[in-house]
């Protein structure tokens, strides 16, 4: 688990004080912190390792008042696990408040935020003051720690993935580490927001960069490629990202789109993803399964379009659209051995849609002249 908190820049101490619920002594971890850019506020980070799974820790900062709560995740599926994927989030504070409120009664052990998290860049803003864009920041976690509690007190951990409106389009071609989306959320290796999420040997979540700080092709498709290849066993494989490869607002023609379709589909369909979370659109939808263009039963589904705090648009009637509402709307995933459900959430709490996927059971022979490639 990382433990982040943000301070003045005078306060240096990254020390964070934890223990196993139920356990007398704490453990201490001191970690690291980094200046943000342009403001008078540091960013702490803490990784706590080696901690047991599925088990409630308790933890407090140095020098801070009061205890926080969190869980681990099993190591394999003894219990369901549950996690929400959505997008598109900070425009009206009180439609994000309103679906925080239904995501936190779920009682996730995570949320999967798609990107356009505070809308910082590309957006007209009425308070474009000093340290306007790191304030907007500040707005929208300070939202998440008050809110994003389940009813038995514990902090629901964030997980991002990059969009459009969160760092500058310049990024792609300066492929810069100090942009603040970059300082208030910890990733695998600074500044580059592609990565896999993996819990035991039944959940790899594919977090993926739609055009943003990477290209769709290239580095990263061969990235996705490998990593989808030495797991290609793992009982559940789920992507989430920005930009639609199967839109419902947007043009289906789109450069992302297209190059989402021709870069990643064929990865998912090959190594039999159950779902990919996309988003951007400000709609909700779930497409057929897809494979080789066509529906097709032993295909890939597409859902989500990212609709959790904004004003939601009216989808087309596209070929490969089974549902699609303009309402908003996030994805609630439930895992258990023997197989996963997604049901998609409106601001009421309400189930609108839903759909069944089975865990990868066969084992497969790997492909041994193509790993020596690699």
């Amino acid at each position: 688990m990382t433990v982040q908190w943000h301070s003045i820049d005078t306060d240096s101490i990254s020390k964070v004080y934890y223990r196993k619920e139920g356990d007398s002594n704490w453990l201490e971890k001191e970690g690291v912190f980094n200046a943000i850019e342009g403001t008078d506020q540091i960013v702490h980070v803490v990784e706590l390792d080696e901690l047991e799974p599925d088990a409630d820790y308790e933890f407090r900062l140095e020098g801070k008042e009061g205890e926080h709560l969190f869980r681990t995740l099993p190591k394999s599926l003894t219990r369901p696990v549950k996690f929400v994927v959505g997008g598109d989030v900070y425009v009206s504070l009180s439609t994000m408040r309103k679906m925080n409120k239904q995501i936190a009664s779920c009682d996730p052990d995570f949320v999967v935020v798609g990107g356009d998290i505070a809308y910082t860049i590309g957006r007209r803003t009425v308070y474009k003051g000093k340290n306007w864009e790191f304030n907007r920041w500040r707005d929208f976690l300070q939202e998440w720690k008050s809110q994003m509690v389940t009813p038995e007190g514990r902090m629901i951990p964030i997980v991002v993935v990059l969009g459009n409106h969160d760092i500058k389009p310049t990024a792609l071609k300066q492929k810069s580490e100090h942009y603040i989306f970059y300082e208030v959320f910890a990733m695998q290796e600074k500044g580059v927001p592609y990565r896999v999420l993996d819990a035991g040997d039944y959940l790899s979540l594919f977090l993926l960069d739609s055009g943003h700080s990477f290209h769709i092709g290239g580095q990263q498709a061969d990235w996705l490629e490998k990593t989808l290849f030495c797991r290609e066993n793992v009982s559940y494989k789920m992507a989430a990202y920005h930009i639609a490869g199967y839109p419902s607002v947007y043009p289906y023609r789109g450069g992302g789109a297209k190059k989402i379709r021709s870069q990643w589909s064929p990865l998912f369909e090959r190594y039999h993803l159950n779902v990919a979370f996309e988003h951007h659109n400000h709609a909700y939808k779930r497409t057929f399964p897809l494979k080789d263009g066509k529906i097709d039963p032993e295909g890939v589904i597409y859902m989500g379009d990212g609709s959790w705090g904004v004003s939601p648009r009216k989808p087309k009637k596209l070929w490969y659209l089974s549902k699609a509402a303009q309402t908003n709307a996030v994805c609630l995933v439930t895992l258990n051995a023997e197989k996963s459900s997604v049901e998609a959430l409106n601001l009421k709490g309400e189930v609108i849609d839903s759909v069944t996927t089975l865990p990868t059971r066969s084992l497969v022979t790997w492909n041994m002249d193509r790993l020596m490639e690699w």
